[in-house]
Formats: C-alpha cells, sequence, structure tokens
C-alpha cells in the first residue's frame, strides 16, 4: 500500500462555470435555438447522441460556435459524474464515473466506467474512495467548481488521458429525464431481487425487483435498475447504467420530442436544476453540429472492474484491515501502468474497439509460462486469444508477428496487416512478417487465428515482459472468478 500519486496542484481562485441552463431569452429563435442545443449536450455528452433530426439541427449550424478542446488525437474527452442530490444520504458522492470520448473526425465515441470503491492516494485532501473527491475537495474549498475540477485532476491521473470537460446530474434530474422522453425500453438480462434498496430519502430500505425479459421503465424504476447492487455487483451495475445511457439514447432517436414545445419545456427545466457543466453556449452549438453525424453503431462502452479473467480486469480488493476496514479497489501492478494502457487503446484508436482479429500467442523461449501469462494479460485489454502454449523451441531470440497473406481478385497480393499490431507493437514490440515457419503452417495454426505471436527472448528478458499482476498479490482479499476459462491451449513448460 506504499504508493505515491502525482501531486495536484493547491486550489486556485474559483471561476464559476457558465450558468447555460439559467439564462432568459425572449427572442423566440435564440430561445428555441438554445433549448434544442442543451438537449444536444445532455444527450451527447452522457453518450446519448443524435437526439435531433437534421431540421431542428438547422438551428445550431446556423450559429456560430466556439471549436471545441481536443487533445492530439482530435478528441474530446468528457467526464459524467452521477450523484444522488440534495435530500439524499451522501447526495454528493459520485456513484456514477465515466469517461466519454468523441472522434471529431470519425465521429466515434468511447465510454469507460470508473469503479466508485477505487482507492485513492491524495496529499492535499485526504486518502479516499475516488467517489469521494468532489466532495472532499467541494468541502475543502467551498465550491462546486473547484470540487468537479479538483475531481476531474485526479481521475485523469488514472485514465492518463486528459478531461477537457465535466457533467455532473443527480438522481432527481436522471429520474425526471427519463420521465420526461416517455420513459425507456431495456432488455433486462438476468432477475434482480433487492431488499436493500435505498427508500427515497430516508435510511430506511425497500425491495425493488425485476423480471427479466423487455421491460418499459419510468424514471424511478430505471433509476433502482442502475442503482441496485447489494444482490449484484458493481461491475453488474456499471454495465446496467450504459444499457440505460444507450436506452436513452434509441428512445430520443425514435421520438419527435425536438418537435413538441411541451416535452422541450419539461426537458429544459429538468436540466437547468439538476445539471452542471463547464461547458460554454458556443461549445454546445459546435458539439450539436458534431452530433448529427454520430452512428449509433460508433459507440463502444467499456469498465475497470475485479474479474482479472474478463477484459477490463484490472483491479482487485485488498485486505480490508489494510485500509481502515473499508471495501476499496486498487489497480493490480505497477500504479495505473495497465489502466493507462487500456484507456490509450479504446480512447485514443476507437477504431480498433470492433476489432476482431483471432490471435495465437506461442513461447520460444525458455521462460516457463510466458505464453499463459501474456494471454491473460491481453484478455484484459479486450483482445480475442483463441490459443497460447509452446513454440516450435525455446531458442528464438527475436519477437515476431505472423499474418496471412491476402490477394485481390486479380491475384495481387494486399496489403493484410491486421490493424491490432498499431497497439500491439506498443507494448511488445517486434518484427512483422506474412511468411509462416513452415513448422506452424504444418500443424494448421492458421486454423484459428488471423496473428499469430511468436514470443522472444528480447520480450521474456525485457523490463516490458507483460508480467501478470494477480500471480502476486501479497495482501489480496479471496476472489474467485464467476467465469470459466475456456482458451484452447498447448502443454506450456
Amino acid at each position: 500500500m506504499d504508493f505515491k500519486t502525482k501531486k495536484i496542484r493547491k486550489h486556485r481562485k474559483e471561476h464559476k462555470p457558465p450558468q447555460i441552463f439559467l439564462e432568459k431569452k425572449h427572442n423566440k429563435k435564440i430561445t428555441f435555438a438554445l433549448i434544442t442545443t442543451t438537449i444536444i449536450i445532455a444527450l451527447v455528452a452522457t453518450g446519448i447522441v443524435k437526439a435531433v433530426s437534421s431540421i431542428s439541427l438547422s438551428f445550431v449550424l446556423k450559429a456560430a460556435g466556439d471549436e471545441l478542446q481536443a487533445d492530439t488525437y482530435g478528441h474530446t474527452n468528457f467526464l459524467l459524474l452521477g450523484t444522488g442530490g440534495e435530500n439524499h444520504e451522501g447526495g454528493d458522492l459520485t456513484d456514477t464515473i465515466m469517461i466519454a470520448s468523441l472522434d471529431q473526425e470519425t465521429n466515434q465515441v468511447s465510454m469507460i466506467s470508473i469503479p466508485r470503491d477505487y482507492y485513492v492516494k491524495d496529499d492535499v485532501l485526504i486518502d479516499s474512495r475516488i467517489n469521494e473527491v468532489y466532495l472532499n475537495a467541494k468541502t475543502k474549498f467551498g465550491s462546486t467548481s473547484e470540487g468537479l475540477e479538483y475531481a476531474k485532476n485526479k481521475i485523469e491521473n488514472i485514465a492518463g488521458v486528459p478531461i477537457h470537460y465535466w457533467l455532473k446530474a443527480d438522481f432527481k434530474g436522471f429520474k425526471e429525464l427519463v420521465d420526461a422522453i416517455g420513459g425507456i425500453d431495456v432488455n433486462v438480462e438476468e432477475a434482480i431481487y433487492d431488499p436493500y434498496y435505498p427508500k427515497d430519502e430516508t435510511f430506511l430500505y425497500e425491495t425493488f425487483s425485476i423480471s427479466p425479459g423487455p421491460q418499459h421503465l419510468d424514471g424511478a424504476t430505471a433509476l433502482k435498475y442502475a442503482r441496485s447492487r447489494k444482490t449484484t455487483s458493481d461491475f453488474s451495475r456499471a454495465q446496467r447504467q450504459q444499457q440505460i445511457i444507450y436506452a436513452i439514447k434509441e428512445k430520443a432517436l425514435s421520438s419527435n420530442i425536438i418537435f413538441s414545445k411541451a416535452k422541450i419545456t419539461n426537458i429544459l427545466d429538468t436540466l437547468k436544476a439538476n445539471i452542471e457543466t463547464n461547458i460554454t453556449i458556443k461549445e454546445i452549438l459546435t458539439l450539436g453540429s458534431l452530433a448529427k453525424d454520430i452512428d449509433r453503431n460508433s459507440i463502444s462502452h467499456f469498465l475497470i472492474h475485479d474479474d482479472p479473467s474478463q477484459c477490463g480486469g484490472f483491479v482487485y480488493t485488498p485486505l480490508r484491515q489494510n485500509y481502515y476496514g473499508m471495501f476499496v479497489l486498487i489497480e493490480a501492478g505497477s500504479k495505473y501502468n495497465y489502466i493507462h494502457k487500456y484507456f490509450d487503446l479504446h480512447l485514443n484508436t476507437p477504431y480498433l474497439n470492433q476489432d476482431t482479429t483471432r490471435i495465437q500467442i506461442l513461447n520460444g523461449t525458455k521462460r516457463g509460462g510466458a505464453a499463459a501469462e501474456t494471454k491473460q494479460v491481453l484478455k484484459r485489454f479486450c483482445l480475442d486469444i483463441t490459443r497460447f502454449g509452446n513454440g516450435r523451441n525455446k531458442e528464438v531470440t527475436e519477437t515476431t508477428y505472423y499474418y496471412k497473406k491476402k490477394y485481390d481478385e486479380d491475384g495481387e497480393e494486399i496489403d493484410s496487416k491486421p490493424a491490432i499490431l498499431e497497439f500491439l507493437q506498443k507494448i511488445i514490440p517486434g518484427k512483422e512478417s506474412n511468411q509462416l515457419p513452415t513448422e506452424y503452417e504444418e500443424l494448421g495454426y492458421w486454423a484459428d487465428a488471423d496473428l499469430i505471436i511468436e514470443l522472444g527472448s528480447d520480450y521474456t528478458n525485457s523490463p516490458n515482459y507483460l508480467e501478470d499482476p494477480y500471480y502476486y498479490l501479497p495482501d489480496a482479499e479471496l476472489y474467485q472468478s464467476p467465469t470459466t476459462e475456456t482458451t484452447t491451449t498447448t502443454n506450456e513448460n
């Protein structure tokens, strides 16, 4: 538990976020444009995209928007926080934490959820779970905007990517937004029976249950579906939250809410009372113009959680006695090392999020178990590892990537390099070849692979070797994966 975080600078003079939801406009055209773009930002910035038609967007496209902030990849990153709000126990705890990234060139959106129990060290405030940072900062600095800015900086350290904007919404706003669009439709994958759901604004509990299958949810039920975790897990809850975000987007796409003055007024009242953001009106206009071109199939969702056998399983539960009896999650391995790479893959190269390259890993060195260990780590990056085992011998000195040759209709060879190599070369540098060794050809290794990685001693002897930190956890609570390993293997020693 002896680790350090980058010290975040002390608070600066308060700069209040623009009150974009509070100003009254008397010009009807300006008012309608503001309402339109307010809905867009509420939807787009929370991953709920393209809520309006091209006709309604004409108001936006005519406006002079400001250029959105972006990183070196041309991506704009949003921090999305959900709180209980006033009159709720722990109303300022950010129990929903997501980073959404918009690629302005390709209009792809990637979202990654961070678990609320992630434990962070803090030299300015106090060590705590990540969901307490906003509350602690707001209390210390006496400002909502400074609290949000401080939380943004802390989460940037975890993710390793810049965050340009933040948006915070509370439970009341969430419920009213769902009701304002007429409810949402979701497919409940498994039944939930939670007898410990917090009852309204009290310290009591009530039972929440929902059956599997297609369900139409009003705002109150959607909130319960999103928050319930006592009989499931934070991992399942994060999945449901992203499912609800997608359902709201689908409802917005299928409804003519933008043409209903009553619905627009209702939504605007909800937003201005329950949502805070540092995005300016002119930036909203620009964001609205981008929203019209975002396709529903270009949105990807990912999670960070504590199941090491699955995509995103980079954290674990240490012994509670070492954390004052609290249940917390910390990263397995070097601080933020794998998590930074995870965010780099899914946010900075979103075109790889749907990659289906089948990968085999073969150990060509004397280091026993290298293929198995590398496979375990790469699976957490959501790669499809179909087979792992020993290579042709143990004397391979240089790691090599082998991929199949491909030809066009005229029999001419074409570029067949898998796109995922762009990421793999960052973490496991190696040669590339489309000439598979005869030994592997004869064994039929191409039958279930598009890419074969033959590990050499340049990798296994390197300080960048992908050691599986779950093999060496000195203070972890007992963990049993709910899944069964199904990857085909060969004996590796």
